[in-house]
């Protein structure tokens, strides 16, 4: 019997139920392929999620608007409770959503368990959505994101040696790229990410884009749809920053990786994982091999979603020293 949580990537003999039951609720959805962005977007606002993760007492909720490369970006500060007095730490944070779809609100109560759960402050990034930016222009909002934190934690009582960087699927090749970027330019890195489900290889090369092909979410033709809205060209798939797995990971902070045994993405997150170990970068990898993309989005139903926020925040509290 396959374990349900391994180190390994691997699906589990069956999926879980409720897994199944979201995996067949958007199987009935119109087909991304058939949808325009503005489309798409409207029809996720609509559908909404009934399983996000419960909602939990934050000491305050505020935006922070910042300048970006085209107009103010918008990042929304969870401040848990029992407030420190001396500088905090915080998890900046990047949604998933293919680079075309995904919100603030749509991520409020990832963000804010994640808060609790890690003891840290959380910031939410909104950056620019393709096709009306592509990966450079994106990519871009995420490192002035950092920037921004980096330079302004102790005006906004946050300790700069004592931030992490994550996201889920896009959000997570969002803060790869930064990560990146970071090494390029000599600015410092956060002391650790946190990659859920992470999209690393835009060339969509590995075995389980096909085993995983259709009826479990993220489906093979809508990975191909958000790269086409994603990326200025085809050629752009090869670029170590959009599909990290081919970059350097040298010198980057030190990981946790979860991947899901039912993912299109679960073999790329796993190969992520073992290049940052061949690099001397110290990385956890955890596959819930009987869960389906975006399954964290989905803690408040799916236990398993539950269980990886609260790993998550125990890995941050020891990454802070908390």
């Amino acid at each position: 019997m396959t374990k349900l949580i391994s180190s390994v990537a691997q699906r589990a003999d069956e999926l879980h139920p409720m897994a199944a039951k979201v995996a067949r609720a958007a199987a009935r959805q119109k087909p991304l392929s058939e949808c325009a962005a503005v489309q798409a977007r409207a029809m996720r606002e609509e559908r909404g999620n009934p399983f996000a993760p419960e909602a939990v007492a934050m000491e305050s909720i505020t935006d922070h608007w910042l300048p970006g490369g085209a107009g103010q970006l918008r990042v929304r500060r969870y401040q848990p409770m029992a407030t420190q007095s001396e500088l905090q730490p915080a998890l900046l944070y990047f949604h998933g959503g293919g680079h075309v779809l995904g919100t603030l609100d749509g991520y409020d109560t990832v963000a804010q368990q994640l808060a609790r759960l890690g003891n840290c402050v959380v910031f939410s990034a909104e950056y620019r959505l393709a096709p009306e930016t592509k990966s450079a222009g994106i990519y871009q909002d995420g490192l002035d994101i950092y920037n921004w934190l980096l330079h302004g934690g102790p005006d906004l009582g946050i300790d700069p040696n004592r931030i992490a960087i994550g996201g889920d699927s896009a959000g997570g090749n969002i803060a790869i790229a930064v990560l990146l970027q970071c090494k390029q330019q000599n600015i410092a890195q956060p002391c650790y990410q946190v990659q859920i489900y992470p999209a690393i290889d835009c060339r969509m090369g590995y075995p389980s884009i096909d085993e995983f092909a259709e009826g479990y979410f993220l489906t093979k033709a809508d990975k191909q749809w958000f790269r086409s809205q994603f990326l200025e060209s085809d050629e752009r798939a090869s670029d170590p920053l959009v599909s990290s797995i081919l970059a350097d990971l040298g010198g980057l902070p030190p990981a946790l990786v979860i991947t899901a045994g039912f993912d299109p993405l679960r073999d790329e997150g796993e190969a992520f994982a073992k290049r940052l170990a061949d690099y001397g970068v110290p990385v956890e990898h955890v596959c819930y091999t009987d869960m389906i993309h975006a399954f964290v989005s989905f803690a408040g139903g799916i236990p398993a979603g539950m269980s990886a926020l609260e790993r998550i925040g125990a890995q941050l509290q020891r990454a802070f020293g908390n």
